[in-house]
């Protein structure tokens, strides 16, 4: 019987290794001092350094992964943005940068967010990491703005010196 448990556990253990990484990793992190509401002020307050702003990533970094919408809403709306984040890590028990993540990609497009997590829930998969920067999508980002910035460049550059806009692809 001894030798059936050693190799049941064995088995168990050694199991994991056939587990898909995303399906292991959790994006969930203990955090023994999550963030606080405090009622008399109406707010949510960081217990630790942490768990504050300087914890997590930058504007720029937003910029990267979600786009110009939740960049805006953090440059301009700083504070409705920290208590989002400290209300998420909060309800969520996650880390700083996956708030951010969840948040970037809430303010992005909420209705996909939500869609995203329900369909994760629903077939036991581990959330999005809505938090990772990947190489992909700088590169489509970087080609998407050399585009849009050229294009708005000659526009700039016809309305300045009055040249007809397609007057480049004349011969």
């Amino acid at each position: 019987m001894k030798t059936v448990l050693i190799f049941f556990f064995t088995c168990l253990g050694l199991s994991t290794a056939f587990v898909s990484p995303q399906l292991r990793q959790s994006n969930n992190v203990a955090l023994a001092m999550a963030p606080k509401f405090d009622k008399s002020q109406g707010k949510w307050l960081t217990t630790t350094p942490e768990d504050g702003p300087e914890a997590g990533y930058g504007p720029g970094k937003t910029l990267l992964i979600a786009g110009p919408k939740p960049f805006l809403t953090r440059v301009f709306s700083a504070d409705d943005y920290e208590q989002a984040v400290l209300k998420f890590m909060a309800s969520e028990k996650c880390s700083r940068e996956v708030a951010q993540g969840n948040m970037d990609r809430y303010l992005e497009n909420g209705q996909d967010w939500a869609y995203e997590r329900m369909e994760a829930e629903k077939k036991g998969r581990a959330y999005p990491k809505y938090h990772v920067l990947e190489t992909k999508g700088i590169i489509l980002t970087c080609v998407w703005a050399s585009f849009v910035l050229g294009l708005g460049g000659r526009v700039v550059y016809s309305l300045a010196t009055g040249v007809y806009y397609w007057e480049f692809l004349r011969s």
